[in-house]
């Protein structure tokens, strides 16, 4: 069995990259790094967490294992690997060839997608329910052909609400709904600021193949509040839970753009040119989705831009231009998302992994070879 450990703790000062600018915060730091003991299990690590979620209370994270179509169950406050939960491919509780889109519901039940399908599980791999978000809103008119879910996650504890980040994959438009499949309502909402990542698809045709490259949208449950962004900006729509409606959140960044910026073509015969632009648009500012910390009562919400050689190429047989690090930066917002501290993280190189706020700190997934860790910052301003 291998054990828990903690690295040594170090303080420092990260300096806003504009110290005139007025207003701005600089961050304090303290960072630990801790590692998960897996026992006997070999954990699976292979999509850096990003194919996981966290129980309500943030004790236990939920982790996808897709090639054993299993999930794995950790607890954070004891850095132990509990219970592994095994699914069936196929079958009448078959959980199709992917298992990598599930949302929690309960302490006892799961929510997974796939087919275009959404089905309820429980934690012994049975299926208890199937509905169809897509169909569902076909027939009250609200949804067209091409539109499909993109993220979907539960509203209430007893499996019957959620809500629904639609991408129509014709036309680009993004839309979304928030669906109760038992009492059959569904009420669908227009997503304006949104329609900018269509500006950042880029396609290459070659031959009969095509292969499309576009920027990242999200939908979480941080903080009681739904929220939905993009890569592109730094706007939010968040859901007003008594009017059912969104808002929409804007502020300004004090040392990055608030958008992505350019006019870029979006269709490529031509694998260089496809590769150059798709550096431009890497290069420029991209936002993460914001993180609640329940203890210090903020949001932390990361930005960063990729860094390139200037004479690099792609290698031979791959198609981009390899990285060599990235500029990231921090925001601090309030819980009505307003900017109160920002600064650029000069110690991070890369783009951040996967991240949550848990016990007044930001965790980071870490590999530790091949083992489960986590760096964690305690922050302060």
């Amino acid at each position: 069995m291998r054990h828990c450990f903690y690295r040594s703790i170090f303080v420092f000062i990260i300096a806003c990259s504009s110290p005139d600018e007025v207003g701005l915060t600089p961050l304090e730091i303290a960072t630990d790094t801790v590692m998960v003991d897996p026992g006997e299990e070999i954990l699976f690590l292979n999509f850096g967490l990003w194919a996981s979620d966290l129980s309500d209370d943030k004790k236990y994270l939920y982790n996808v294992n897709s090639q054993e179509y299993a999930i794995e169950k950790i607890n954070l406050n004891t850095l132990t690997f509990e219970k592994r939960y095994p699914f069936e491919r196929e079958g009448p509780n078959g959980v199709g060839n992917f298992l990598r889109t599930f949302a929690l519901i309960n302490n006892d039940s799961l929510f997974i997608s796939f087919h275009q399908n959404e089905h309820l599980f429980n934690w012994q791999g049975e299926k208890l329910k199937s509905f169809d978000i897509i169909e569902m809103g076909k027939e009250q008119g609200q949804l067209a052909e091409g539109d499909k879910t993109y993220k979907t996650i539960s509203l209430s504890q007893d499996g019957s609400q959620y809500a629904s980040l639609i991408v129509n994959s014709e036309n680009k438009n993004a839309s979304f709904a928030l669906i109760d499949h038992i009492a059959k309502t569904f009420h669908k909402i227009a997503l304006p600021g949104m329609e900018k990542t269509k500006d950042y698809e880029l396609t290459l045709k070659e031959g009969q193949g095509i292969l499309t490259m576009g920027l990242g949208r999200y939908l979480s449950k941080e903080g009681g509040n739904v929220i939905v962004g993009t890569e592109v900006s730094n706007e939010l729509y968040v859901l007003d839970n008594t009017s059912g409606e969104l808002n929409h959140i804007a502020y300004n960044n004090q040392l990055t753009p608030n958008e992505k910026s350019g006019n870029y073509p979006t269709e490529f015969g031509d694998r260089v040119q496809y590769s150059n632009f798709h550096r431009k648009i890497m290069e420029d500012i991209s936002f993460m989705n914001p993180v609640w910390d329940e203890k210090k009562q903020v949001y932390y919400r990361f930005s960063y831009q990729m860094k390139y050689d200037d004479n690099a190429k792609p290698k031979d047989g791959q198609l981009y231009t390899p990285t060599t690090g990235a500029d990231v930066y921090l925001s601090v917002l309030d819980k009505d998302f307003k900017l109160i501290a920002e600064s650029h993280l000069q110690s991070m190189d890369e783009r951040p992994p996967f991240h949550f706020a848990k016990d007044g700190k930001l965790w980071f997934f870490e590999n530790l070879e091949d083992e489960m860790g986590f760096v964690r910052m305690d922050i302060t301003w």
